[in-house]
């Protein structure tokens, strides 16, 4: 997941953030989705307990996103991928880099 996290950050920084590229570029949303969708399915391994155990993170959300964009990808709503990339992502790396320091 982490990985996915940092090709997300390394996706926006090419594009150097900007938002009207996002809107108007489908290859940069495809590139962003497909993080999406690999980030949601490592989600489906990982067992409950762990789940259970870091419960601040959004994981039945998380898969649940992963199933829209790789089942339903014609009603994305680009304002909820922008936030996803820009701020859940993001979030999401912190947490999980405060997990590993844990284990």
């Amino acid at each position: 997941m982490l990985r996915y996290c940092d090709e997300v950050a390394q996706i926006l920084k090419k594009h150097h953030f900007n938002r009207d590229e996002f809107e108007n570029d489908t290859e940069f949303q495809f590139a962003c989705g497909m993080c999406i969708i690999q980030i949601g399915e490592l989600v489906t391994g990982l067992e409950d307990d762990f789940m259970k155990k870091y419960s601040d993170i959004p994981w039945r959300q998380m898969k649940g996103m992963r199933n829209i964009y790789a089942h339903d990808y014609d009603i994305i709503d680009n304002d909820i991928i922008w936030e996803t990339i820009t701020e859940e992502i993001p979030e999401l790396k912190e947490k999980l880099q405060a997990i590993f320091q844990i284990l």
